[in-house]
Formats: structure tokens, C-alpha cells, sequence
């Protein structure tokens, strides 16, 4: 009996052991498998909130770049504007500048006429008022090509300043366009 007694308890401590294994075991999957399902749900509900926080983001970037696209069509259209502006009025200084090379070149026909009538009047030639009409005709030769030279200087500089008051103006405009508005 001994024997049996001792078997049957060996048996019995084999089969304890089993089912605390077998249990720890059992225990040990719930447990795993409930922290995994946990961790699972948590990181689910962390990957939606990021989602939903990376879809904010990818709209006010649309937004932002739709206003900065929208901000630079703006200001190219002014600076485009400046620019045809600018064009126009260089255009009209140009042609300002033609029709006072008109005057400039009948002013010189004018001269020129008043030149030859001088020199083919009656009073030159004359012996003694010969030389005072030879020394007023030089004279007037004299100021009558400073007058020709004087007018053509003063229209390359009146061209040469609206050029440069137009392109400083358009500057300004195109400056003041783009400078404004980001404010």
C-alpha cells in the first residue's frame, strides 16, 4: 500500500502540476492575448486621431498654397500691369519725342531760310554796309548753329530724362504693388 500510496500522490502532485501549468498557461493567453487586443485598440485609436490630424494638416496645406498661388497671380498681374503701363508711356515719350524732332527740324529749315535770305539781301551788297551785313551774317550763322546743336542736346536729354522717370516710376509702382498688399 505504501507503494500505491506513494504512486497515487506522485500521480496526483504530476496532475496538479499539469493543470497549474496548464492553467498558468491558459491564464498566461488570456492575459497576452487581452494586452495584445488592448495595445491593438490603442494604437487603432492613435493611428485614426494622426490620420484625421494628417488630413487637417494636408487641407490648411492646400489652403496655404492655394492662397500663396493666388497671392502671386495677384501680384504678377500688377507688375504686369506696371510694365504695359510703363510701355505706354514710354511710347508716348517717344512719340513726344518724334513730333519735337519735327519742330526741332522745322525750326532749322526756318533758321537755314533766314540765313540764305540774309545773305542774298540787297544790304550786303553794298560796299560799306557789305562788311557789317557780312559780320551780321556770320553772326547769325554763329547762333543760328548753337541754337541747332543746343536744340538737339536738349532733346536727347528730355528723351534720356523720361526714360528714366518712366523706369524709376514703373519701379516704384511694381515695389509698391508687391510691398503693400503682403503687409
Amino acid at each position: 500500500m505504501y507503494l500505491g500510496t506513494v504512486m497515487k500522490t506522485r500521480y496526483q502532485l504530476l496532475i496538479i502540476a499539469f493543470v497549474a501549468a496548464a492553467l498558468g498557461g491558459i491564464g498566461y493567453a488570456l492575459h497576452y492575448n487581452g494586452y495584445e487586443s488592448g495595445k491593438f485598440d490603442d494604437n487603432q485609436a492613435w493611428n485614426i486621431k494622426w490620420a484625421e490630424r494628417d488630413g487637417k494638416d494636408l487641407l490648411e496645406l492646400a489652403g496655404r498654397q492655394e492662397q500663396e498661388r493666388t497671392e502671386e497671380q495677384r501680384r504678377q498681374n500688377e507688375i504686369n500691369q506696371v510694365t504695359a503701363d510703363a510701355q505706354t508711356q514710354l511710347d508716348k515719350a517717344r512719340l513726344d519725342a518724334a513730333h519735337a524732332e519735327h519742330s526741332a527740324d522745322q525750326l532749322q529749315l526756318t533758321i537755314t531760310n533766314i540765313r540764305r535770305q540774309l545773305a542774298a539781301s540787297e544790304t550786303s551788297k553794298l560796299s560799306s554796309a557789305a562788311t557789317a551785313g557780312a559780320a551780321r551774317a556770320t553772326a547769325t550763322d554763329m547762333f543760328a548753329q548753337l541754337l541747332i546743336e543746343s536744340d538737339k542736346a536738349a532733346g536727347e536729354y528730355a528723351a534720356a530724362a523720361d526714360r528714366a522717370r518712366i523706369a524709376g516710376l514703373a519701379c516704384e509702382r511694381s515695389y509698391d504693388a508687391v510691398v503693400n498688399h503682403a503687409e
